[in-house]
Formats: C-alpha cells, structure tokens, sequence
C-alpha cells in the first residue's frame, strides 16, 4: 500500500512539474516579447495550466473519418505511458530501481522508444501533414541517436560502470561537464533534438506542416501528447544533472549535506537545464531540415567519431 501512495504522489508531482512547467515557459516568452503572458485566472496565472487542462480533457473527442479509430487513439495513449515508464526510471529518486549496474543502459533503452508514439500518431491519421512530421521525426532522432549515446557513455567510461550511483560519487570533487567541457554544449543540442524543442522543432512545424504529426488531434488527445512532451524535456534536464552537472555527488559531504543536495542543489540544476531550453525556444529561430541533417552527418558526426575515438584510447 505505501508502495502505491508514493507511486501516485511521484507521477502527481510529475504531472504538477509539467502544468507549471507550461505556464513560467509563457511567462519567459512573454517577457522576452515585452508581453505580460498569463494573468487573468488566479494571482499571476498561476491556476492558468489547470484552467487550460480542464478546458481540453473537457472538450469532444473527435475522431476523423479516415484515420484507423485505435490506432489513432493508442497513439498519444502510448505517448503519455511512456514519458511515465521514462519516469519511473528517474535518476533524480534514491529509491529508484534504476541504481542497478545495468541501469545507464536501461534509461537509454526506454528514451529511444519514444519516437514510436510520434510515427504512430502520424500515420494513425491518414494525413499527408501528419505523416511529413512523422517522418521528420523517425530521419531526426535516428539522425541524433548516434550522436546522442556516443555523448551519454562518457560519463560512464569515466567511471567504469554502468551505474548511475557510480557516475553520481565519481563527481565528488567536479562535475564531468567541467571535467570535459565540450561534451557538455553538445550534450544539450542533443537534448533539443531528441525532445524536439525550437530550433529543432521540426515535427511541429506550424509554418510549413500546419502542426505536425498532432495536427488531428484535439482535446485529450493532444493534451497527452503536449504532458508526453513536457515531461520528457523534465527528464532530460534531470539526466543532465546527474550525468554531467554532479547530481547531488558534487555539492554534499556527509549525510545532512547529502539530504540538501538531493532535495534542494540537484532540483536546482535540472531547472537551469530547463530554463535552457525554454530560452532557446525565446531566442533561435526554427533550423532548416535539410541543413540539420547535414550539419549532423556531415559536420558533426565525424568530428565527434575522431574525438570519441582519441578519448577511448586516452582512457
């Protein structure tokens, strides 16, 4: 019984961490743009995301004649199920069954099944608009899981192990982002890639795929697939605390300093993270496709293949 109350306090204080997480997003645009952003329910907006929540789960369902109706709903059903199986791996939860030797491995597992909600939702639709974002994301995130697990095992060829406690007390003394500080800038393009965040938002382009892969889906539907993706650039920046930032390893000797720097410095440098990404979104504009895909294989790629191959023979 105490097994499931926490279980549903954690994914409640999950789904709390996306709703805010919308509305300081439109604060900061709103203040990049010289708006005032939300502020008409409660003080300051702040019951903004639950009036936004129950206006879409209270909306019609509506399903389009040409679409497959299961399909179609299984879509962001799976979206939604899997940013919580990526939660319940969190690395943030000492409690967590992911402190386990193979544990950095299983988290890449899980992260990379995620593009299947995306191609299930666009091709569920039976629309040309839906199924372009679709294939954008498939080409994308096979573009980036290169690049992105080759960047995600330097920390755990640092430490030998494959265990994410290791990584967390193998940064007692520095970061490993200050440790290899290129790793780190190109660790967080990644991290807008495989979320699919501005600049890299290309399976919603509005202005040339009306939307994207969701642009069907109304109401619930799309207030799934928007929780599936808020709670998946939540995780990441968490990850990056971990994995690259000291977690709560660099910042606490002993155990009361321990306790501050899980409950208090590691929150703290997942919400940098995701203060990141917000501002990115407030201040590139969208990328070209064709120019990601040759930036990433004909640029990137190859320069990051000769530096993980001198890195591995330095180790």
């Amino acid at each position: 019984m105490d097994t499931i109350f926490w279980s549903i306090s954690f994914y409640v204080t999950v789904l709390l961490s996306v709703a805010y997480l919308t509305l300081f997003e439109r604060k900061i645009l709103a203040a990049s743009q010289g708006r005032k952003g939300p502020v008409m329910v409660g003080w300051y907006g702040i019951l903004q995301p639950f009036a936004d929540g129950i206006k879409l789960f209270s909306k019609e369902y509506f399903t389009p004649s040409d679409s497959n109706p299961i399909l179609f709903f299984l879509g962001p059903c799976f979206m939604l199920l899997h940013s919580f199986v990526l939660w319940g791996c969190s690395p943030g939860v000492w409690g967590c069954g992911v402190y386990f030797f193979w544990g950095g491995l299983y988290i890449l597992s899980v992260l990379s099944v995620g593009v299947y909600g995306v191609v299930l939702c666009g091709w569920s639709s039976n629309s040309k608009y839906a199924m372009f974002g679709a294939v954008r994301a498939l080409a994308q995130v096979i573009s980036y899981e290169v690049m992105l697990i080759m960047l995600y095992i330097v920390p755990f060829f640092m430490c030998r192990s494959l265990n994410l406690s290791d990584v967390i007390f193998y940064q007692w003394w520095a970061p490993n982002g200050f440790v290899v500080p290129l790793v780190l800038p190109w660790w967080m393009f990644c991290v807008l890639a495989e979320t699919n965040r501005a600049p890299f938002d290309f399976v919603e382009g509005e202005s040339e795929l009306v939307s994207g892969f969701n642009v069907e889906f109304g109401s619930g539907g799309f207030a799934m697939i928007f929780i599936a993706e808020y709670a998946n650039v939540i995780f990441l920046s968490q990850l990056t605390s971990v994995l690259f930032l000291g977690g709560c390893g660099t910042y606490c000797w002993g155990e009361w300093w321990e306790f501050v720097g899980l409950m208090v410095i590691s929150p703290f440098m997942s919400f940098m993270v995701v203060f990141f990404v917000v501002l990115c979104r407030s201040s590139f504009p969208r990328y070209r496709y064709d120019l990601l895909m040759n930036l990433v294989w004909r640029r990137i790629l190859p320069i990051l293949m000769g530096a993980f191959s001198c890195f591995i023979l330095f180790l």
